[in-house]
């Protein structure tokens, strides 16, 4: 005869084809040792559950058709989205967009409430990997920044960049509603994503994680190469004198000065908008220096701000590997999945804007 004890609570046995289980909770341990030695019966003073041996099996092929019915409607109510195949039953089946949406607005719940952490803060997401930061996500974020709570701020941030003025916005708002602002990047804070980050008290990454350089684009060329590139003429004018009057004649042809003063204007503003959200906080250099190295030091645009380069423009503020970057990293996992699949059987992009309530699903733009 086996005798198993779970957790010291449940006590189980075989006995006579069937399985005796019985709560041992407050027995004595000269009843409990007499009971694995009694092979004929268990003498404990409550009553004996008996379960046969394949009860569960019994019970599953048992289940009358209605009650079937039922089972299978909670099933299809709440997929296990965490199932691939069921994701993609899910997404091939259900064809109004509607209701697909708070099927995923469910399961990202469900991943949330996975990690003890959440509890300690209040989670808002600006995770969109197609669309650039624009003045409507600063008004969706706004609309559900918490004004009464004293639990801090965790920004899920994804995203490939967009405009400079909203960002700083976002960032500033995030900041000044709430007792501390916390930021968790899965893995791409580019451009003016990275300054939303800059803003924040603590910014936690991972190994994928990345920032970029916060310069300017226009047209998807940077601010700064107009200046780069009347560098390399004047490099060209020193080294050959008698090419000046015709490069000169060009660039007067085709150079609009005026564009060469906004663009470098624009990206001084970056700096100021770097530098005041910079503020506040201690950091290993100048904060001046740092929001400089963002703007001016980095010659690619997508250069890749790992989280080793990050500690040493921004020190401590810099939580590498935590819980936070674990909740937006499984979060993060998710949605790549999820869009890898809608967006080649949909032809649908999912972003999440403001709280979870914000899960969105767009049409793929055709860059």
């Amino acid at each position: 005869m086996t005798c198993l004890y779970f957790e010291n609570k449940f006590y189980i046995r075989w006995y006579k084809n069937c399985f005796i289980i019985k709560n041992i909770f407050n027995m004595e341990e000269k009843d409990i040792k007499q009971n694995e030695l009694n092979s004929e019966e268990i003498q404990m003073g409550e009553k004996e559950k008996i379960v046969p041996q394949n009860s569960t099996e019994a019970s599953s092929n048992n289940l009358t058709k209605e009650e079937e019915q039922n089972k299978n409607k909670i099933e299809e109510q709440n997929p296990d989205l965490d199932n691939f195949n069921t994701l993609l039953k899910t997404i091939l089946d259900e064809k109004e967009v509607s209701k697909l949406t708070k099927v995923f607005y469910k399961h990202l719940l469900k991943i949330i409430g996975k990690h003890e952490i959440s509890k300690k803060y209040d989670i808002i997401f600006l995770y969109d990997s197609q669309n650039s930061i624009s003045e409507n996500m600063a008004d969706k974020i706004y609309s559900v920044i918490p004004t009464k709570t004293e639990k801090p701020v965790l920004l899920i941030l994804h995203s490939r960049g967009g405009q400079i003025e909203p960002a700083y916005l976002i960032s500033k708002t995030c900041k000044e509603n709430s007792k501390k602002f916390n930021v968790a990047i899965p893995r791409k804070a580019k451009s003016a994503a990275t300054l939303i980050a800059l803003g924040a008290d603590e910014i936690h990454m991972g190994t994928l994680s990345e920032l970029g350089p916060i310069d300017p684009q226009f047209g998807g060329l940077p601010a700064l190469g107009l200046t780069s590139s009347l560098e390399s003429l004047a490099k060209v004018v020193t080294k050959y004198p008698k090419s000046s009057e015709m490069l000169a004649n060009f660039l007067a042809q085709k150079l609009d000065l005026r564009i060469l003063g906004y663009f470098e204007r624009v990206s001084e503003s970056a700096m100021q908008y770097a530098t005041r959200l910079l503020g506040g906080k201690i950091y290993p250099s100048k904060i001046e220096d740092i929001a400089r190295n963002f703007v001016y030091e980095y010659k690619d645009h997508s250069f890749v701000i790992d989280k080793e380069e990050a500690i040493n423009f921004l020190g401590d503020t810099i939580k590498t590997n935590t819980e936070e970057y674990l909740l937006a990293n499984d979060i993060h996992q998710f949605m790549s999945t999820l869009n890898n699949l809608v967006g080649i059987i949909r032809k649908k992009n999912i972003a999440i804007i403001g709280g979870c309530k914000g899960l969105i699903i767009n049409d793929i733009e055709n860059n």
